[in-house]
Order: structure tokens, then sequence, then C-alpha cells
């Protein structure tokens, strides 16, 4: 009998974000370039608020669990790092992706209009830009179709960081 030809183990990917904004949009992002079949597989957890520090501390508590091939942190800029927080994310190789000063920044970029710099005033802008629900799903199938991506992706950085780490095998 014919040896059974030997599978390939996919590339694992762990992002974590800062909360439920964060955790739509990434997941958006991986429901438009992430395919069936491909050598990867990709989680999102949701720190649920907290920061820097408790995207650090989901990362700790899923990689007690689980062992990932990449892990990225997905962060807004609103709450700086700390030294501490800035070496063990270092220490321990996770990617770091941040919004500055939160995620509506960067929504409002692709959009193609200027952020303000402060984290309330980026989410007013927003809404008044594309109003809906931010943590549902069906705001980005709305708002932000694969070709208004694809068309700011080479302007926006932090999009084409989100868009590699959700499809890169």
């Amino acid at each position: 009998m014919a040896k059974r030809p030997l599978r390939k183990t996919n590339r694992t990917v762990l992002v974590v974000v800062e909360g439920e904004t964060e955790e739509a949009f990434v997941g958006h992002l991986k429901s438009l370039y992430y395919r069936r079949g491909m050598q990867l597989s990709v989680s999102i957890r949701n720190a649920h608020g907290h920061g820097p520090q408790g995207v650090i501390d989901k990362l700790k508590s899923v990689a007690q669990t689980a062992d990932f091939d990449h892990r990225i942190a997905v962060l807004d800029a609103d709450i700086p790092l700390t030294a501490a927080e800035q070496q063990w994310l270092q220490s321990a190789q996770v990617e770091t992706i941040v919004s500055v000063p939160a995620i509506e920044a960067t929504l409002l970029a692709i959009l193609g209009k200027r952020a303000p710099t402060a984290t309330n005033l980026c989410k007013n802008a927003l809404q008044k830009q594309a109003p809906g629900d931010t943590t549902e799903a069906r705001y980005y199938e709305k708002h932000f179709q694969l070709s208004s991506l694809e068309k700011a992706r080479s302007k926006v950085q932090v999009l084409d960081a989100l868009i590699v780490a959700v499809s890169t095998e």
C-alpha cells in the first residue's frame, strides 16, 4: 500500500486587538483576504479594552494554551506603551501595529479623510463620515469594501500591515 503524502502544517497567526471595533475590522479584513485552502490559520482575540497592558495580558494567557508561529498586537497610540511593555513585546517577538491616535483614525484615512489628533474627535468624525455601529461586521461590509481598501492600501500603512497579517502564508 502506498504511503500517504505528508500534510503541510498551516502557519499560525495570533492577532490580539484592544477592543470590539478593532476585532470587527480585522475580522472584516480576514473575510475579504483569507481564502479557504491557504496554508494559514488566523486567530483573532479581543483584550476588551484596558490598553496595551490588556493586550499583553491576553497574549500571555493565550500563549499558555496554544503555540503560534507569529503573534501580532493591534494597539491604539492614545495610551502610550511603557518601557516595560515595549521591552516585553520585543523580547516575546510580538509584531505591533499601532493606530495613531486610535483605530478610528485609520478608518478615516482609508476613507480619504484627515483624522483629528484626539481619539474622541476621531470617533465623532468617523460617525459623521460613515455612520453606524463600528462593532458590527455589516458596518465594514457597507463602508469598507474591497475596492476602497485596495485603493487605500498603499497610503495607509496600518491597513497594509493588517492585510498582510491575515493573508500571508
